[in-house]
């Protein structure tokens, strides 16, 4: 382990090397070279930074691998893991104008009152009479004055980051769901907030950047309803990146509810129209298919060209031929809604309309 790896281990570090008790306090306390040391009901040493760091060696030896093979399998997790792109900020760039947050609101109002009252204690010094109401606001500035410094010191909810796990890639992919500590709802990061962004083009990446489970810090945006992986800085820095980005979503979050809800649920029936789509994963008896740019349905074995399948002669089940159909590879579909598993899937055999297809394989599958 390098330095700075021991060192990040400090916290735990502080934990497992505090005195369990009286005796191996004062035992400890005597081993240790001299230093204040402050000891809790429970005979908890508080130990400093140089301290811990004093017990590097320690620390090493519990947190190193336990053998080599534990330690492949590390390296091995390490490699998998995804990698989230840096960016480079420059040091110098023009912000965005955000709307006043909670604490600028409070602070311009204080500032006001007190900018009022020093108009007041300006004109009393030059000899005017002030009015009694004036004088006893002129009583509130102290007051006012510790207020302003509390709200001036106050840290911006929006700057906090927060500890959260992927819950969910969304369906449509225009973004992914989160748990983030303190928050009893899951929380929206839109493709448009990730850092970096996400374009409509290629929203496939995200599937590639964020796994469910994958723990990642997040930071709340201004308005306390989505999340975002960026720093302060990257947010603004990319404002309007991701505006642009942000209002083509909305483009095809609206032909997504036309096409998928207001048309194929209304209808009940296999689509009237073709929608060409890229493979994105395939498995032994269907395959999933990105289309409309970031929904993604299911395709049965049974509801692809014969070209792309076989029937396996054990089973007799219908396989797909994983020589013929890979990732990338672009088909045609027709899309109907499944009620019974709430999803869109898709097919490329059956002609636009057939009610009576859509039937039997609801039929079939339950």
């Amino acid at each position: 382990y390098t330095t700075e790896e021991i060192v990040a281990e400090a916290g735990r570090a502080a934990v497992l090397f505090r005195p369990a008790g009286p005796a191996k306090a004062e035992a400890v306390a005597e081993a240790v070279v001299e230093r204040p040391a402050v000891v809790s009901k429970q005979y908890t040493f508080k130990y400093t930074t140089e301290e811990i760091v004093a017990e590097a060696g320690r620390a090493a030896v519990l947190f190193r691998p336990a053998a080599p093979a534990e330690a492949e399998a590390e390296a091995e997790a390490e490699a998998e893991a995804p990698v989230k792109a840096t960016t480079a900020i420059p040091k110098d760039f023009e912000r965005p104008v955000h709307p006043p947050t909670n604490k600028e609101k409070e602070v311009f109002k204080l500032k006001k009152k007190i900018r009022e009252m020093e108009e007041l204690e300006e004109k009393m010094a030059a000899g005017t009479k002030l009015a009694s109401n004036q004088e006893a606001k002129l009583l509130k500035k102290p007051g006012l004055v510790e207020e302003l410094s509390i709200w001036e010191n106050t840290v911006e909810p929006h700057t906090i980051e927060w500890q959260a796990t992927v819950h969910e890639i969304m369906n449509p992919m225009f973004g992914v769901l989160l748990k983030v500590d303190g928050q009893s709802e899951s929380m929206t990061m839109s493709a448009a907030h990730m850092s970096p962004p996400v374009s409509t083009e290629n929203l496939g990446e995200i599937s590639a950047r964020y796994t469910k489970g994958q723990e990642l810090k997040v930071r709340l945006m201004r308005d306390g309803k989505l999340c975002t992986d960026m720093s302060v800085d990257e947010e603004d820095f990319r404002y309007q990146e991701s505006q642009a980005i942000s209002e083509a979503l909305e483009i095809l979050k609206v032909e997504d509810k036309k096409k998928i809800y207001e048309e194929l649920w209304e209808a009940g029936t296999w689509s009237a129209d073709e929608f060409n789509g890229t493979v994105v994963s395939v498995r032994d008896n269907c395959m999933f298919v990105r289309v409309m740019a970031a929904r993604e349905v299911r395709v049965s074995a049974t509801d692809m060209s014969s070209k792309y399948v076989f029937k396996d002669p054990v089973s007799k089940v219908s396989k797909i031929r994983r020589d013929e159909v890979t990732v990338g590879v672009e088909v045609s579909l027709r899309l109907r809604w499944d009620y019974r598993n709430e999803r869109v899937t898709g097919s490329m055999i059956v002609q636009k309309g057939d009610k009576k297809e859509a039937e039997a394989e609801e039929e079939e599958e339950a």
